[in-house]
Protein backbone atom coordinates (compact mmCIF):
# COMPACT_ATOMS: atom_id res chain seq x y z
CA UNK A 1 0.00 0.00 0.00
CA UNK A 2 3.10 2.29 0.89
CA UNK A 3 4.37 1.41 -2.45
CA UNK A 4 1.27 2.13 -4.25
CA UNK A 5 1.15 5.91 -2.37
CA UNK A 6 4.06 6.62 -2.98
CA UNK A 7 3.59 5.68 -6.93
CA UNK A 8 0.86 7.86 -6.97
CA UNK A 9 2.74 10.85 -4.94
CA UNK A 10 5.41 10.36 -7.46
CA UNK A 11 2.59 10.75 -10.43
CA UNK A 12 1.25 13.91 -8.74
CA UNK A 13 5.07 15.53 -8.72
CA UNK A 14 5.71 14.97 -12.11
CA UNK A 15 2.73 16.67 -12.99
CA UNK A 16 2.92 19.35 -11.29
CA UNK A 17 6.49 20.08 -12.41
CA UNK A 18 5.70 19.63 -16.12
CA UNK A 19 2.35 21.78 -16.42
CA UNK A 20 2.46 23.91 -12.97
CA UNK A 21 5.50 25.64 -14.10
CA UNK A 22 3.98 26.42 -17.60
CA UNK A 23 6.22 23.75 -19.37
CA UNK A 24 4.90 21.98 -22.33
CA UNK A 25 6.22 18.57 -23.94
CA UNK A 26 7.76 18.42 -26.22
CA UNK A 27 6.62 18.52 -30.07
CA UNK A 28 9.15 16.38 -31.25
CA UNK A 29 7.61 12.25 -32.19
CA UNK A 30 7.78 10.12 -30.08
CA UNK A 31 10.19 7.11 -31.91
CA UNK A 32 8.36 3.97 -33.28
CA UNK A 33 10.04 0.40 -33.85
CA UNK A 34 9.58 -1.31 -36.91
CA UNK A 35 10.61 -5.18 -37.60
CA UNK A 36 11.31 -6.47 -40.78
CA UNK A 37 10.21 -10.14 -41.98
CA UNK A 38 13.57 -10.74 -43.82
CA UNK A 39 12.47 -14.52 -44.10
CA UNK A 40 9.43 -14.28 -46.39
CA UNK A 41 8.25 -17.48 -45.61
CA UNK A 42 5.10 -18.60 -44.20
CA UNK A 43 4.38 -18.77 -40.25
CA UNK A 44 1.94 -20.90 -38.31
CA UNK A 45 0.60 -20.96 -34.78
CA UNK A 46 3.57 -23.68 -33.99
CA UNK A 47 6.23 -22.04 -35.78
CA UNK A 48 5.05 -18.38 -33.60
CA UNK A 49 5.27 -20.30 -30.59
CA UNK A 50 8.73 -22.08 -31.10
CA UNK A 51 10.18 -18.76 -31.51
CA UNK A 52 8.69 -17.98 -28.22
CA UNK A 53 9.90 -20.90 -26.38
CA UNK A 54 13.56 -20.06 -27.67
CA UNK A 55 12.92 -16.42 -26.89
CA UNK A 56 13.38 -15.36 -30.37
CA UNK A 57 11.01 -12.45 -29.22
CA UNK A 58 12.00 -10.02 -32.45
CA UNK A 59 11.36 -13.06 -34.92
CA UNK A 60 7.91 -13.52 -33.40
CA UNK A 61 7.19 -9.89 -34.29
CA UNK A 62 8.71 -9.77 -37.58
CA UNK A 63 6.49 -13.10 -38.69
CA UNK A 64 3.29 -12.23 -36.49
CA UNK A 65 0.24 -12.22 -38.50
CA UNK A 66 -3.42 -10.58 -37.64
CA UNK A 67 -5.02 -13.92 -39.40
CA UNK A 68 -3.96 -15.57 -36.33
CA UNK A 69 -5.56 -13.32 -33.84
CA UNK A 70 -7.98 -16.09 -32.74
CA UNK A 71 -5.38 -17.62 -30.56
CA UNK A 72 -5.73 -15.77 -27.25
CA UNK A 73 -2.17 -16.37 -26.31
CA UNK A 74 -0.31 -15.06 -29.78
CA UNK A 75 -2.73 -12.40 -29.71
CA UNK A 76 -1.67 -10.63 -25.65
CA UNK A 77 2.20 -11.46 -26.54
CA UNK A 78 1.78 -9.51 -30.05
CA UNK A 79 -0.48 -6.86 -28.00
CA UNK A 80 1.74 -6.41 -24.96
CA UNK A 81 5.12 -6.19 -26.98
CA UNK A 82 3.61 -3.75 -29.66
CA UNK A 83 3.75 -1.94 -26.33
CA UNK A 84 7.14 -2.88 -25.33
CA UNK A 85 8.49 -1.69 -28.18
CA UNK A 86 6.26 1.48 -29.01
CA UNK A 87 5.70 -0.42 -32.57
CA UNK A 88 1.62 1.39 -32.09
CA UNK A 89 3.62 4.29 -30.94
CA UNK A 90 1.84 8.03 -31.21
CA UNK A 91 4.33 8.76 -33.00
CA UNK A 92 3.58 12.42 -34.73
CA UNK A 93 0.09 11.51 -34.32
CA UNK A 94 -1.65 14.25 -32.87
CA UNK A 95 -3.87 13.77 -29.29
CA UNK A 96 -7.01 12.12 -29.80
CA UNK A 97 -10.08 14.19 -29.04
CA UNK A 98 -13.22 12.57 -28.19
CA UNK A 99 -16.52 13.56 -26.27
CA UNK A 100 -18.31 11.54 -23.90
CA UNK A 101 -22.04 11.79 -24.07
CA UNK A 102 -24.46 10.27 -21.24
CA UNK A 103 -27.28 11.11 -19.05
CA UNK A 104 -25.88 10.74 -15.76
CA UNK A 105 -29.27 10.28 -13.88
CA UNK A 106 -30.87 7.90 -16.28
CA UNK A 107 -27.35 5.47 -16.60
CA UNK A 108 -25.88 6.65 -12.76
CA UNK A 109 -22.75 4.24 -12.31
CA UNK A 110 -22.16 4.08 -16.32
CA UNK A 111 -21.62 7.27 -16.45
CA UNK A 112 -18.12 7.08 -14.62
CA UNK A 113 -17.03 3.50 -15.54
CA UNK A 114 -17.89 4.56 -19.33
CA UNK A 115 -14.69 7.40 -18.62
CA UNK A 116 -12.95 5.24 -17.14
CA UNK A 117 -13.10 2.58 -19.20
CA UNK A 118 -11.93 4.87 -22.00
CA UNK A 119 -9.43 6.50 -20.12
CA UNK A 120 -7.87 3.20 -19.38
CA UNK A 121 -7.87 2.17 -22.93
CA UNK A 122 -6.11 5.48 -24.13
CA UNK A 123 -3.79 5.17 -21.15
CA UNK A 124 -2.77 1.36 -22.35
CA UNK A 125 -2.39 2.67 -25.64
CA UNK A 126 -0.04 5.44 -24.49
CA UNK A 127 -1.81 8.03 -26.68
CA UNK A 128 -2.38 11.75 -25.53
CA UNK A 129 -6.11 12.23 -25.50
CA UNK A 130 -8.32 15.10 -24.98
CA UNK A 131 -12.01 13.49 -23.21
CA UNK A 132 -14.67 15.86 -22.65
CA UNK A 133 -17.68 15.14 -20.95
CA UNK A 134 -21.32 16.19 -21.87
CA UNK A 135 -24.00 15.40 -19.67
CA UNK A 136 -27.47 15.75 -20.15
CA UNK A 137 -30.07 16.29 -17.94
CA UNK A 138 -32.77 14.05 -20.06
CA UNK A 139 -32.73 12.41 -23.10
CA UNK A 140 -35.40 13.84 -25.05
CA UNK A 141 -34.92 14.96 -28.55
CA UNK A 142 -34.56 18.81 -27.53
CA UNK A 143 -31.61 18.06 -25.27
CA UNK A 144 -30.03 15.08 -27.42
CA UNK A 145 -30.16 18.05 -30.50
CA UNK A 146 -28.64 20.75 -28.30
CA UNK A 147 -25.65 18.57 -26.53
CA UNK A 148 -25.03 17.23 -30.38
CA UNK A 149 -24.91 20.89 -31.70
CA UNK A 150 -22.47 21.69 -28.81
CA UNK A 151 -19.89 19.41 -28.98
CA UNK A 152 -19.95 19.46 -33.05
CA UNK A 153 -19.35 23.19 -32.30
CA UNK A 154 -16.78 22.60 -30.26
CA UNK A 155 -14.70 20.42 -32.65
CA UNK A 156 -15.17 17.02 -31.74
CA UNK A 157 -15.83 13.96 -34.83
CA UNK A 158 -15.68 11.38 -32.30
CA UNK A 159 -18.55 10.37 -29.55
CA UNK A 160 -18.94 7.66 -27.66
CA UNK A 161 -22.76 7.72 -26.17
CA UNK A 162 -24.09 5.30 -23.49
CA UNK A 163 -27.96 5.79 -23.78
CA UNK A 164 -31.34 4.20 -23.22
CA UNK A 165 -33.07 3.07 -26.39
CA UNK A 166 -35.02 6.32 -25.86
CA UNK A 167 -31.90 8.69 -26.42
CA UNK A 168 -29.99 6.11 -28.82
CA UNK A 169 -32.97 6.93 -31.17
CA UNK A 170 -33.26 10.75 -31.12
CA UNK A 171 -29.09 10.50 -31.30
CA UNK A 172 -29.39 8.47 -34.45
CA UNK A 173 -31.44 11.18 -36.29
CA UNK A 174 -28.92 14.12 -35.16
CA UNK A 175 -25.73 12.39 -35.47
CA UNK A 176 -25.03 14.84 -38.56
CA UNK A 177 -20.82 13.94 -39.54
CA UNK A 178 -20.20 12.69 -36.17
CA UNK A 179 -18.77 9.10 -35.73
CA UNK A 180 -20.88 7.82 -32.81
CA UNK A 181 -20.60 4.10 -30.84
CA UNK A 182 -23.94 3.76 -28.60
CA UNK A 183 -21.99 1.13 -26.54
CA UNK A 184 -25.57 0.13 -24.66
CA UNK A 185 -28.36 -0.28 -27.55
CA UNK A 186 -28.68 -3.10 -30.28
CA UNK A 187 -28.85 -1.71 -33.68
CA UNK A 188 -31.71 -3.82 -34.03
CA UNK A 189 -33.29 -1.80 -31.95
CA UNK A 190 -32.84 1.33 -33.85
CA UNK A 191 -35.00 2.28 -37.74
CA UNK A 192 -32.75 3.53 -40.13
CA UNK A 193 -29.60 4.10 -38.12
CA UNK A 194 -27.12 5.71 -40.22
CA UNK A 195 -23.78 4.27 -41.19
CA UNK A 196 -22.13 6.86 -38.97
CA UNK A 197 -23.59 5.38 -35.80
CA UNK A 198 -22.34 2.10 -34.15
CA UNK A 199 -23.97 0.26 -32.04
CA UNK A 200 -22.59 -2.04 -29.23
CA UNK A 201 -25.83 -3.29 -27.35
CA UNK A 202 -25.94 -7.62 -26.46
CA UNK A 203 -27.68 -9.27 -29.08
CA UNK A 204 -30.24 -10.71 -26.54
CA UNK A 205 -32.09 -13.02 -29.23
CA UNK A 206 -28.65 -14.66 -30.33
CA UNK A 207 -28.40 -15.53 -26.58
CA UNK A 208 -32.15 -16.60 -26.00
CA UNK A 209 -31.45 -19.06 -29.19
CA UNK A 210 -28.43 -20.85 -27.32
CA UNK A 211 -29.62 -21.21 -24.19
CA UNK A 212 -33.06 -22.67 -25.85
CA UNK A 213 -30.51 -25.41 -27.69
CA UNK A 214 -30.02 -26.88 -24.24
CA UNK A 215 -34.07 -26.75 -23.23
CA UNK A 216 -36.41 -29.58 -23.39
CA UNK A 217 -39.61 -29.20 -24.63
CA UNK A 218 -41.37 -27.94 -21.35
CA UNK A 219 -40.07 -24.21 -20.89
CA UNK A 220 -41.07 -22.08 -18.22
CA UNK A 221 -40.05 -18.53 -17.29
CA UNK A 222 -39.86 -16.04 -14.32
CA UNK A 223 -39.05 -12.33 -15.20
CA UNK A 224 -39.49 -8.60 -13.04
CA UNK A 225 -41.87 -6.89 -15.26
CA UNK A 226 -38.98 -4.21 -16.73
CA UNK A 227 -38.54 -3.26 -20.22
CA UNK A 228 -35.47 -5.68 -20.20
CA UNK A 229 -37.33 -8.31 -19.27
CA UNK A 230 -40.20 -7.86 -21.18
CA UNK A 231 -37.97 -7.97 -24.31
CA UNK A 232 -36.34 -11.27 -23.27
CA UNK A 233 -39.95 -12.90 -22.59
CA UNK A 234 -40.95 -12.14 -26.19
CA UNK A 235 -37.67 -13.99 -27.47
CA UNK A 236 -38.04 -16.92 -25.44
CA UNK A 237 -42.18 -17.30 -26.76
CA UNK A 238 -41.16 -16.98 -29.87
CA UNK A 239 -38.38 -19.47 -29.86
CA UNK A 240 -40.08 -21.91 -27.39
CA UNK A 241 -44.33 -21.57 -28.81
CA UNK A 242 -46.09 -22.70 -25.38
CA UNK A 243 -44.29 -21.63 -22.15
CA UNK A 244 -46.39 -23.92 -19.48
CA UNK A 245 -45.61 -21.51 -15.87
CA UNK A 246 -44.97 -17.72 -16.49
CA UNK A 247 -44.75 -15.68 -13.11
CA UNK A 248 -43.49 -12.12 -12.87
CA UNK A 249 -41.05 -11.32 -9.83
CA UNK A 250 -42.41 -7.16 -9.03
CA UNK A 251 -40.51 -4.91 -6.41
CA UNK A 252 -43.07 -6.07 -3.43
CA UNK A 253 -42.33 -8.63 -1.04
CA UNK A 254 -42.49 -12.17 -3.03
CA UNK A 255 -44.33 -14.94 -1.59
CA UNK A 256 -41.92 -17.71 -2.94
CA UNK A 257 -44.24 -20.06 -0.99
CA UNK A 258 -47.50 -19.55 -3.03
CA UNK A 259 -45.66 -19.51 -6.15
CA UNK A 260 -43.64 -22.83 -5.90
CA UNK A 261 -44.80 -25.02 -3.06
CA UNK A 262 -46.26 -27.94 -4.76
CA UNK A 263 -45.66 -26.95 -8.20
CA UNK A 264 -45.33 -30.35 -9.69
CA UNK A 265 -45.19 -27.94 -13.47
CA UNK A 266 -41.86 -26.61 -12.83
CA UNK A 267 -40.56 -30.46 -12.35
CA UNK A 268 -38.26 -31.63 -15.15
CA UNK A 269 -38.79 -28.12 -16.98
CA UNK A 270 -36.63 -25.80 -18.84
CA UNK A 271 -36.80 -22.78 -16.44
CA UNK A 272 -35.40 -19.28 -18.02
CA UNK A 273 -34.46 -16.70 -15.35
CA UNK A 274 -35.05 -13.40 -17.24
CA UNK A 275 -34.98 -11.80 -13.75
CA UNK A 276 -31.79 -9.69 -12.13
CA UNK A 277 -28.65 -10.60 -10.25
CA UNK A 278 -30.42 -11.29 -6.68
CA UNK A 279 -33.99 -12.24 -7.74
CA UNK A 280 -32.26 -14.84 -9.86
CA UNK A 281 -30.16 -16.07 -6.85
CA UNK A 282 -33.10 -16.06 -4.61
CA UNK A 283 -35.37 -18.20 -7.13
CA UNK A 284 -32.75 -20.65 -7.63
CA UNK A 285 -32.06 -21.10 -4.04
CA UNK A 286 -36.03 -21.64 -3.18
CA UNK A 287 -36.82 -24.00 -5.85
CA UNK A 288 -34.25 -26.27 -3.98
CA UNK A 289 -36.41 -25.13 -0.55
CA UNK A 290 -39.29 -26.73 -2.28
CA UNK A 291 -38.07 -29.47 -3.59
CA UNK A 292 -38.07 -28.52 -7.60
CA UNK A 293 -36.36 -30.20 -9.79
CA UNK A 294 -35.72 -28.65 -13.01
CA UNK A 295 -34.27 -29.87 -16.17
CA UNK A 296 -32.14 -26.83 -16.37
CA UNK A 297 -32.28 -23.18 -15.55
CA UNK A 298 -31.39 -20.67 -18.41
CA UNK A 299 -30.39 -17.20 -18.26
CA UNK A 300 -28.85 -14.13 -20.48
CA UNK A 301 -25.95 -11.69 -20.06
CA UNK A 302 -27.58 -10.03 -17.11
CA UNK A 303 -27.00 -12.95 -14.52
CA UNK A 304 -22.99 -13.46 -15.77
CA UNK A 305 -21.32 -11.93 -12.59
CA UNK A 306 -19.33 -13.16 -9.94
CA UNK A 307 -21.54 -12.36 -7.26
CA UNK A 308 -23.74 -15.13 -8.28
CA UNK A 309 -21.25 -17.73 -6.69
CA UNK A 310 -21.37 -15.52 -3.42
CA UNK A 311 -25.09 -15.34 -3.49
CA UNK A 312 -25.87 -19.04 -4.26
CA UNK A 313 -25.06 -22.28 -2.98
CA UNK A 314 -23.29 -24.82 -5.59
CA UNK A 315 -26.46 -26.74 -4.97
CA UNK A 316 -28.98 -23.70 -5.99
CA UNK A 317 -26.78 -23.43 -9.09
CA UNK A 318 -25.66 -26.83 -10.61
CA UNK A 319 -27.89 -26.85 -13.45
CA UNK A 320 -27.78 -23.72 -14.41
CA UNK A 321 -26.57 -22.47 -17.81
CA UNK A 322 -25.41 -18.33 -18.52
CA UNK A 323 -25.20 -17.02 -22.13
CA UNK A 324 -22.65 -14.75 -22.04
CA UNK A 325 -20.88 -12.48 -24.88
CA UNK A 326 -17.68 -11.40 -23.11
CA UNK A 327 -14.46 -12.65 -24.62
CA UNK A 328 -10.71 -12.11 -24.85
CA UNK A 329 -9.50 -8.91 -22.60
CA UNK A 330 -5.54 -8.48 -23.18
CA UNK A 331 -4.21 -8.79 -19.12
CA UNK A 332 -2.53 -5.21 -18.96
CA UNK A 333 -5.77 -3.41 -20.06
CA UNK A 334 -7.91 -5.59 -17.28
CA UNK A 335 -5.07 -4.48 -14.53
CA UNK A 336 -5.78 -0.66 -15.30
CA UNK A 337 -9.29 -0.91 -15.11
CA UNK A 338 -9.16 -2.90 -12.43
CA UNK A 339 -7.08 0.07 -10.48
CA UNK A 340 -10.13 2.57 -11.81
CA UNK A 341 -12.25 0.38 -10.05
CA UNK A 342 -14.25 -1.40 -12.50
CA UNK A 343 -14.14 -4.65 -14.69
CA UNK A 344 -14.13 -5.62 -17.79
CA UNK A 345 -14.64 -9.36 -17.97
CA UNK A 346 -18.16 -8.83 -16.39
CA UNK A 347 -19.17 -5.74 -17.17
CA UNK A 348 -20.37 -5.94 -20.94
CA UNK A 349 -21.10 -2.33 -20.95
CA UNK A 350 -17.63 -1.50 -20.04
CA UNK A 351 -16.55 -4.18 -22.40
CA UNK A 352 -18.22 -2.80 -25.64
CA UNK A 353 -17.22 0.81 -24.97
CA UNK A 354 -13.56 -0.88 -24.67
CA UNK A 355 -14.51 -2.48 -28.27
CA UNK A 356 -16.01 0.90 -29.85
CA UNK A 357 -12.75 3.03 -28.74
CA UNK A 358 -10.40 -0.10 -29.92
CA UNK A 359 -12.08 0.09 -33.43
CA UNK A 360 -12.07 4.13 -33.48
CA UNK A 361 -8.35 3.86 -32.57
CA UNK A 362 -6.82 1.06 -35.53
CA UNK A 363 -9.79 2.69 -38.05
CA UNK A 364 -9.08 6.94 -37.13
CA UNK A 365 -6.18 7.96 -34.13
CA UNK A 366 -3.39 5.57 -34.97
CA UNK A 367 -4.32 3.42 -37.96
CA UNK A 368 -2.46 0.39 -38.43
CA UNK A 369 -2.40 -0.32 -34.65
CA UNK A 370 -3.49 -3.72 -33.67
CA UNK A 371 -6.49 -4.31 -32.52
CA UNK A 372 -6.71 -5.41 -28.61
CA UNK A 373 -10.28 -7.30 -29.40
CA UNK A 374 -11.80 -9.92 -31.79
CA UNK A 375 -14.93 -8.82 -32.29
CA UNK A 376 -15.81 -7.29 -35.61
CA UNK A 377 -17.70 -4.34 -36.05
CA UNK A 378 -20.42 -5.40 -38.73
CA UNK A 379 -22.77 -3.77 -40.40
CA UNK A 380 -22.49 -0.83 -37.63
CA UNK A 381 -23.27 -3.69 -34.79
CA UNK A 382 -20.57 -5.12 -32.90
CA UNK A 383 -20.82 -9.13 -33.53
CA UNK A 384 -20.54 -10.69 -30.45
CA UNK A 385 -19.81 -14.92 -30.25
CA UNK A 386 -22.01 -16.27 -27.55
CA UNK A 387 -20.72 -18.64 -25.32
CA UNK A 388 -22.49 -20.84 -22.56
CA UNK A 389 -20.80 -20.95 -19.01
CA UNK A 390 -21.40 -22.64 -15.46
CA UNK A 391 -21.01 -21.48 -12.26
CA UNK A 392 -19.19 -24.14 -10.86
CA UNK A 393 -17.57 -24.33 -6.85
CA UNK A 394 -15.60 -21.52 -7.25
CA UNK A 395 -15.71 -19.52 -10.82
CA UNK A 396 -17.46 -19.38 -14.12
CA UNK A 397 -16.31 -21.68 -16.65
CA UNK A 398 -16.91 -22.18 -19.98
CA UNK A 399 -19.79 -24.74 -20.29
CA UNK A 400 -17.77 -27.04 -22.99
Amino acid sequence: MKQLIAIFLTFILLATSSFGSGRSFSSIPLPQSIFLDTNGMPCNSKCLKDFIEQGFYFSFISRYSKELADEDTLQELYTNLSVTFDLDAQGNKPAIKLAVLFPQKRIRGYAISTVNTIIAYLLHRDHHFDIEIFNIEDEDEVSIKTAIDNIDTKGYHYVVAPLTLEGATHLANYSGKLRLFIPTVHKSLIQNAPESVLFGGINYEQQIEALMSEANGKVALFSDGSLLANSLDSFVRNKAGTIIYNQELGDSKINFKSMLNKNTRLDNSSVFLNTPLVKSSLLASQLRVYDIKPYVLLSTQINYHPMLLTLTQYEDREKLLIANAIDFVPSNLRIINSLLGHSLEYDWVNYATSIGIDHFYVNYFNTGATPLFKEYIIDGQVAYKTKLFRANRYQLLPAR
